[in-house]
């Protein structure tokens, strides 16, 4: 249960009343989130928040417009329900002697609570039923009080469906220059000055009229009225800073008075009883009931003293917060050409103008969904936009054939004209005859992507018939489509064109069914929500926008991340007058995509509440640009942490390199799509420098172990290198990479000077490593090589031994047995020359020697080279051991 009371306790205590002003007092419970635009439209028909809490608030305002303010919201909430519980009951405001607020309310109102609640409701107190009545459209019900609330015969409030109830808060801003308006000093300065506040008024869109000197000029809407007095008294300001040979200032006294039914003609300023000439110069003069409206961001100021008794209606200035001037968010200043926006025809289905009909439209002729014209749009400042609209007045100006001219502005190149023009034609492209052909030829599934998933045309008479069709004879796409339809029952495709041929035929019922049909017969969500789509700006351009929203909301409901629904139906909410709570949509969309900021400031069909729009826009345009600015101050700095990062030439610099050129070029566009892609660009470079230095520290940490394992093999290697001497060189870029590799493992690479390093030294230790790896080829030949011939010598010294022995018994064993031999020629010549017989057979056994100890040698020699290098690692694993444990594997090692 949520308690008023809760909201009553904070609220100052007025025990001396200054001004005492009865009026309304409403009080707000929701769930969830309360819409922005409930706030924002309370403000704006003249409601003061004046205490808020957790799902509640309390408003109080001074006039009916309550009941109207409530009324609309009901009926938006038809739209899109909230729940939200308010009731209207008597209330009095009171102000003390420093102009603070307080409230009066009854004790029958003070102690009520109330349950959430599950639907927009308003309940009205019954001493305001009379009230009520005098509004036409509004009635009241009897109504059950929920459980909780004062036992006061609470009334339901009933709004007529079909009413605006547009707040009646209007008035007329004065403006009398002081002086003597023949003196020359005063005529430059008051035109000098003038000008200047002519530019604020075109800007707003505020007409006026002038009398001699003064000038008078009708405020409409309490909204417009704060961003015209907070834009007035910056531009004073601005120009009181920069005065000069360009700019004057001149002194102008102001007061804004109520329209009360006055006639706008200079008659106005005669009805006012207000001495002109005791008001302070360059501050605007109003009622303090107005000035309180205004908000917190206007500081309201006495115009004169006394112990009387005073009122709300009693006149005051205001002047500008302590600081405001700098933080306040200017309107987006865009005027659409009267080309564009004026026209004697319905809205155009096709593009929304109003300046030729549907079947004359020059978007007919277009082809293909080109989204590189709002890449074009958005590659120009925002302030150009005015230009080129001012550029297509002038140069249509004494033409007769619009559609001609805007045909040749389509096709006429880069200028801004042309820019905006072709944007202009891009508005509502999904609702043109270039979208109904790729939506044949489309195999995707899903809006936006699926529609450039493009096929051959299959089918001939179709095609003939939407070329007809294109080319403008009706009659034949008629007989075609129809022809079409009879041979293919079953296919949208003729139906989908029929629509669109009785569209410009102007039987808009008929189109409608048509698409019914087409709708009903496709089998892909993007064909689905695209004929709803159409059905939904059919409805639009007929003015039923309330069946046009639901038909959006379908085709959305469709394909979620289809932004054109969403676009669309904030459109009907402004054409309906909910201008205010159109804002969070717009704001949403851009969110997802900011192409449509500049499609807001071009769109011709938001005329009804064009000023509350742009005025919002202005909000998301300051933010923008001031994170853009932020970040573009910081764009050298990144580039310098790149460098620091990465070595010149480093593949990830130079792509990083080239992308920061392109921000650099965004930085330098006043463009709200420009500042959003150089925000999360720069943003997006920031992750990816993360997410790239994260990598290569992975990959530092791999190659430093790859590298330490090939040093560790490289050092056993070159241990068995018979001649240590020989080894400087090697031994020193061995060294150097055993040093660099420890360096690398004992330092934090998350340190960009120490991260550079490492990518340098790990270049150096691969080079060194394949030097040493060439070197240790050398190593392994002599190794080798010797190890070889220590086998062969050994083998060979035995071996001469052994044959040396059997050699030299030889001689004398043949003696002694050949005196048991009879004579045999062949002994007796041995003996005879035993000395070269001798000399001979130690010859040959020598030669047969070195014979076998080669064989075995070349037997044994992989064997015995891997035990004697097992031998040496084992070795060398027990010299890291314990002493004890040494000793005792060396004997074990000696016994085997």
């Amino acid at each position: 249960m949520y308690q008023i009371a809760s909201l009553f306790e904070n609220l100052p205590v007025v025990s001396h009343s200054r001004m005492v002003n009865r009026g309304y007092g409403v009080w707000m419970v929701w769930g969830g989130t309360l819409d922005d635009s409930v706030s924002r439209s309370m403000s704006d028909f003249g409601g003061m928040l004046m205490k808020e809490g957790t799902n509640q608030s309390y408003w109080f305002f001074f006039s009916n417009d309550v009941f109207r303010v409530l009324s609309r919201l009901q009926i938006w909430s038809k739209l899109n329900p909230m729940p939200v519980f308010a009731q209207l009951m008597p209330a009095t405001l009171l102000v003390d002697y420093k102009l603070n607020l307080s409230l009066n309310v009854s004790d029958e109102f003070t102690n009520q609570e109330v349950a959430l609640p599950n639907e927009f409701e308003v309940l009205v107190h019954p001493q305001l039923s009379a009230e009520v009545k005098t509004i036409s459209g509004l009635n009241l019900e009897a109504e059950r009080s929920p459980s909780g609330l004062s036992k006061s015969g609470w009334l339901k409030l009933i709004p007529d469906q079909g009413l605006g109830y547009e707040s009646l808060q209007n008035w007329y801003f004065i403006l009398i220059p002081v002086g003597n308006p023949s003196d020359k000093d005063f005529i430059k300065g008051w035109r000098s000055f003038f000008s200047e506040i002519q530019v604020l008024l075109q800007k707003l869109g505020i007409q006026y009229i002038t009398s001699e000197v003064r000038v008078i000029l009708p405020v409409p809407s309490l909204s417009l009225l704060r961003t015209f007095l907070r834009d007035l008294l910056i531009l004073i300001s601005k120009v009181r800073n920069k005065e000069g040979e360009d700019i004057s200032y001149w002194p102008t006294v102001m007061a804004l008075i109520p329209q009360k039914g006055m006639s706008f003609n200079e008659e106005v300023i005669r009805k006012i009883s207000l001495d002109w000439d005791k008001l302070t110069p360059d501050c605007p003069h109003l009622r303090y009931r107005d000035a309180y409206l205004l908000g917190k961001d206007f500081a309201i100021n006495e115009v004169r003293f006394g112990s009387e008794q005073e009122s709300l209606e009693g006149w005051c200035n205001i002047s500008l917060n302590k600081g405001f001037e700098n933080s306040g968010s200017d309107s987006m200043d865009v005027t659409i050409s009267r080309r564009v926006s004026i026209g004697e025809h319905a809205d155009c289905f096709y593009c929304g103008m109003k300046n030729h009909t549907t079947v004359e439209c020059p978007s007919r002729a277009l082809q293909g969904l080109d989204q590189n014209v709002w890449k074009l749009l958005a590659a120009i400042n925002s302030d150009k936009f005015t230009e080129g609209f001012q550029s297509i007045d002038v140069g249509m100006q004494g033409k007769e054939n619009i559609v001609a001219e805007f045909t040749k502005l389509l096709n006429s190149g880069s200028s801004y004209e042309s820019i905006i023009t072709n944007a202009l034609f891009s508005i509502n492209s999904v609702s043109q005859l270039r979208t109904l052909y790729m939506v044949w030829r489309t195999r995707g599934k899903e809006w936006p992507s699926g529609i450039y998933e493009q096929s051959p045309e299959e089918g001939e008479l179709i095609w003939s018939a939407f070329e007809s069709l294109v080319s403008g004879d009706l009659n034949g796409a008629e007989v075609l489509v129809k022809n079409a339809m009879i041979r293919f029952s079953r296919a949208y495709q003729p139906r989908s064109l029929m629509g669109f041929l009785q569209l410009e035929l102007g039987e808009t019922e008929q189109a409608a069914f048509y698409w019914q049909e087409a709708e009903r017969l496709c089998f892909s969500p993007l064909q689905q929500a695209y004929f709803s789509y159409l059905q939904a700006r059919l409805q639009e351009v007929s003015g039923d926008f309330s069946a046009a929203s639901n038909l959006y909301k379908r085709a959305f409901s469709i394909c979620p991340n289809w932004l054109e629904p969403q676009y669309r139906r904030a459109i009907c909410m402004v054409k309906m007058g909910f201008s205010e709570q159109a804002i969070s949509y717009f704001t949403d969309i851009i969110s997802k995509e900011p192409h449509f900021f500049n499609r807001i400031l071009i769109d011709p069909e938001l005329d009804r509440g064009r000023m509350i729009i742009l005025q919002a826009l202005g909000g998301l345009w300051d933010t923008a640009e001031a994170n853009a600015k932020e970040v573009a101050s910081g764009i050298e700095s990144l580039s310098a942490d790149i460098s620091q990062w990465f070595e010149d030439g480093h593949e990830f610099a130079a792509d990083a390199a080239q992308f920061m050129e392109r921000m650099s070029r965004l930085a330098k566009v006043k463009n709200y799509v420009a500042f959003s892609h150089l925000i999360t660009g720069i943003a997006k470079l920031k992750e990816e420098i993360e997410k790239r230095v994260e990598y290569e520290i992975k990959v530092i940490n791999k190659k430093i172990e790859i590298f330490r394992d090939q040093l560790i093999e490289i050092r056993g290697e070159a241990s068995w290198f018979p001649f240590p001497k020989l080894l400087t060189e090697f031994n020193g870029d061995f060294n150097y990479c055993a040093t660099k590799i420890h360096w690398i493992k004992s330092q934090s690479l998350n340190v960009a000077d120490t991260f550079r390093k490492t990518q340098k030294y790990l270049i150096q230790i691969e080079d060194r490593l394949r030097k040493l790896k060439g070197r240790l080829v050398t190593l392994r030949v002599v190794r080798d090589s010797t190890l070889f011939i220590m086998l062969l010598g050994r083998n060979f010294i035995w071996l001469e031994v052994i044959f040396l022995g059997l050699a030299l018994l030889c001689i004398p064993l043949l003696v002694y047995y050949s005196t048991n031999v009879h004579s045999n020629f062949l002994i007796d010549m041995i003996i005879r020359q035993k000395w070269e017989f001798q000399k001979g057979l130690i010859l040959i056994l020598s030669i047969l020697a070195l014979a076998l100890s080669a064989f075995k040698a070349a037997v044994v020699f992989e064997k015995r080279k891997r035990e004697l290098f097992a031998y040496g690692e084992v070795d060398k694993d027990n010299d890291k051991g314990g002493k004890g444990k040494k000793g005792k594997k060396t004997k074990k090692s000696k016994k085997k």
